[in-house]
């Protein structure tokens, strides 16, 4: 009888041990996150990316974080994710940062970072690197003061063509032609001579076709052939691109990143990574085919690069001085003004 109870008290023993061994290798009452993303796009390259994201989060997390892409405005207008993050309406979503400059100023330049980068891996530099990566420190800081943090910038080709009805060989010919434009490369345009209004995208191939504008920026080769415009202009500017790269913000309310575990930060600052790599590689592919169609329909153009310089500088000519007021975006507009005039794409002052 003692024999069997000793039996009983080891195979106890044992049978606890070994569920603690398993047991400590499982998250056990571990806190699940169920977060609704969003975007300011409804569709492309961009948006698919953002469920690629999620999924890539969902299953490197094992399940503790569910990721499930919403429409944009499905939870609260696009205007107001910035706001619907810091408040916790929204948990995490991923904002195109031009929609905030009133709020924000430094996302003014956030989004496209005064278009004088030309190509991903240039703006990641200037923010991630360049002064110690001195930019994105300022950011963070900044959106800090809005309840959000700033995982990481989702960069992406934006390669925004300027197309024209009208013959466009150069900066001269911008003067006097009505361009539909939005944000910067809006001011940079007036200030070479153009008129310039702004119509939603589903307005511009009636305006196009009607006469009410001679000319468009918008978006890359691939967006403006799927949306019919080689049908409507004759003259595509290749090079340059009225803006080169771009970047969407991952943030995510900052009480809750605060509280995450390390290697669910670790997760998200990836899913940026792998984003940014998507959205690229998609971009090349589909620019690359849909230059093919265009090329068939309309002139293409490539400036000189005394003219490329030219638009280029305007950019930082054509910031509307309030924002300078504004002490964190003056030192990002300093910082990226002296990586542009060492790269030559403005000149010196």
């Amino acid at each position: 009888m003692k024999i069997q109870r000793m039996f009983t008290r080891g195979l106890l023993v044992a049978l606890t041990g070994a569920f603690l061994v398993v047991g400590s290798s499982l998250p056990a009452f571990a806190k699940t996150y169920n977060w609704q993303p969003s975007s300011w796009l409804p569709s492309g390259i961009s948006w698919d990316s953002i469920a690629y994201m999620s999924d890539y989060v969902n299953r490197m997390s094992g399940g503790r974080m569910n990721l499930k892409p919403s429409a944009p405005g499905a939870i609260v207008p696009v205007a107001e994710q910035l706001d619907a993050v810091g408040m916790g309406v929204m948990q995490a979503t991923f904002i195109w940062p031009g929609y905030f400059p009133g709020a924000l100023p430094v996302t003014f330049s956030h989004g496209d970072s005064f278009a004088a980068p030309k190509t991903i891996a240039e703006m990641r530099y200037l923010y991630e690197q360049y002064e110690d990566g001195r930019i994105m420190k300022i950011l963070r800081e900044e959106y800090a003061k809005h309840g959000v943090y700033l995982v990481g910038n989702v960069y992406w080709t934006l390669d925004n063509l300027m197309i024209s009805k009208k013959p466009l060989r150069g900066v001269k010919d911008i003067k006097g032609l009505k361009f539909r434009s939005s944000e910067l490369i809006a001011l940079q345009l007036a200030k070479l001579g153009a008129g310039t209004i702004w119509t939603p995208s589903t307005e511009i191939y009636t305006m196009l076709s009607t006469g009410g504008v001679d000319a468009i920026t918008f978006s890359n080769a691939a967006d403006n052939v799927a949306m019919g415009f080689h049908e409507v202009t004759k003259y595509w500017v290749k090079s340059p691109t009225a803006v080169g790269p771009a970047a969407d913000a991952l943030i995510v309310n900052l009480k809750t990143w605060k509280s995450l575990p390390d290697d669910l930060k670790a997760i998200l600052e990836a899913a940026c990574e792998i984003g940014s790599a998507r959205n690229k590689f998609e971009a090349e592919l589909t620019i690359k085919e849909a230059w093919k169609v265009a090329e068939k329909k309309v002139e293409v153009i490539e400036w000189s690069d005394e003219d490329a310089r030219i638009l280029a500088g305007t950019a930082r000519e054509a910031v509307p001085e309030k924002y300078f007021k504004d002490k964190a975006f003056k030192e990002i507009f300093d910082i990226t003004e002296k990586w542009a005039t060492e790269k030559g794409y403005w000149e010196k002052k």
